[in-house]
């Protein structure tokens, strides 16, 4: 069986790739980190659907997997080997300290010419770039001339509504994603929002329909309960919805004293100041806990089961990860009303949800949680058994695998492209 040589441009980390390549010990600029003011930096998983979707591939006979991606730390430039049959091309996204005054474009010079050394040697048949609106390895795409390129929407970074859920944007994400945009003709959404934001940025975008692999926790023990409510997050921040789960927390204690919030996950230093601040002036000192982001990602899962319940606010994604690792550790579910989160209540109320900006439902909604344990069971039950069906990891990866098909035929051949693999506004209407 001939097969197609695929390329993934991406950023992600697990503990077993982290295990083959060489990283630095980190201690010269943890020390540098702490003279400036900057909490020490300390290697993590991050972004699990890329490793979820590297481990459906490995099963695929009829493709040959490169990755190419950025990560923090390399003592070299590359690194470089073979694990299950897939490819691993690693590159180093920083400038040794030697360079640390240079300007941040001399980084991205460097991050462009390693890439396109690899697919000049890789030969690929298709590209797919996962995460548009990560600049430092993202960019290194709008290079790609004679090779399709599939473009798998993580969020829109540019979403006009960023900027007043995020109180800020990085200019340089933002603009490198809008030329990836307006360059690109194939994209994979999950949702409506991401699917008419880019075609508002280029109206003769082709737009599948795509859902990413889904962490599913594995050998989770059942413990004691002491939190009420868990919050998490890899990083916490304004958009995720601390604050307004805070403020509904505030709601909640003038019915019920005691409750409880643990919230996990990194803060910038500033953030976390602003964040202890409401805290206190909201009296709720006693009721909030922190935990900071776990370096692997089953001990979070763990951790997790020691809530009831779980308060996940965000105002950007379609569907939030969160949200689907929630109901896999069977923790009821709190959060907003995105334009994908009422997706999962097709077939009856698995998720509780408010309006974004609702801190008074979102309130609400926590207090039936604490005051119906018939709601709580059925919830688990029933959102479990809907993720089952209707995430299922394996066909997402059949289902990524046959979008390449597609885009190969139709950027070489002029094939037109299988309508069931198109996106349908049919299966997810504006909400």
């Amino acid at each position: 069986m001939e097969k197609i040589k695929v390329v993934w441009i991406c950023h992600f980390s697990n503990q077993q790739i982290r295990k083959r390549i060489p990283l630095s010990k980190l201690h010269f600029s943890n020390l540098l980190r702490r003279l400036v003011g900057k909490p020490a930096f300390n290697y993590h998983d991050f972004a699990p659907w890329v490793t979820n979707l590297i481990k459906e591939f490995e099963k695929f006979n009829d493709v040959e997997l490169h990755v190419i991606a950025p990560h923090y730390g390399l003592i070299r430039y590359t690194s470089e080997f073979e694990l299950n049959g897939v490819y691993y091309h690693f590159f180093k996204p920083d400038l040794p300290l030697l360079f640390v005054n240079f300007p941040e474009r001399l980084c991205l010079r460097v991050n462009r010419f390693l890439v396109k050394r690899y697919l000049k040697v890789i030969k690929p048949d298709i590209v797919n770039l996962i995460g548009a609106e990560n600049a430092y390895y993202s960019i290194t795409s709008l290079e790609i001339k004679t090779i399709p390129v599939y473009v798998s929407a993580q969020t829109v970074y540019s979403n006009p509504l960023r900027k007043m859920h995020s109180g800020s944007v990085v200019k340089l994400n933002w603009y490198t994603e809008l030329k990836i945009h307006r360059k690109e003709q194939y994209f994979g959404c999950a949702g409506r929002m991401h699917r008419d934001l880019i075609l508002g940025n280029n109206p003769e975008a082709i737009i599948f329909k795509m859902f990413f692999p889904l962490e599913r926790p594995y050998c989770v023990k059942e413990v004691s309960k002491i939190f009420d409510f868990v919050f998490f997050a890899a990083g916490v921040t304004k958009k995720k919805g601390i604050e307004e789960a805070i403020n509904a927390l505030a709601l909640v204690k003038k019915q019920k004293h005691g409750v409880t919030l643990n919230v996990v996950g990194k803060f910038s230093s500033d953030y976390k100041t602003t964040i202890q601040q409401k805290i206190i002036s909201l009296n709720l000192e006693d009721n909030i806990s922190f935990n900071d982001y776990f370096p692997i990602h089953a001990d979070m899962h763990q951790h997790l089961k020691k809530a009831r319940f779980a308060l996940l606010p965000n105002k950007l994604d379609v569907i939030s990860g969160t949200v689907i690792e929630a109901i896999f550790l069977e923790l009821p579910v709190v959060t907003f009303k995105t334009s994908g989160t009422p997706y999962l209540n097709k077939d009856g109320e698995i998720v509780l949800l408010a309006d974004i900006g609702n801190e008074e439902k979102l309130a609400e909604n926590m207090l039936r949680l604490l005051n119906e344990p018939q709601l709580g069971f059925q919830m688990k039950r029933d959102a479990k058994a809907f993720v089952e069906r209707e995430f299922d990891n394996t066909a997402s990866a059949k289902r990524l695998l046959s979008n390449y098909k597609a885009v190969i035929n139709h950027y070489h051949h002029n094939i037109p492209i299988p309508k069931e693999q198109l996106f349908s506004t049919d299966e997810f209407p504006i909400y």
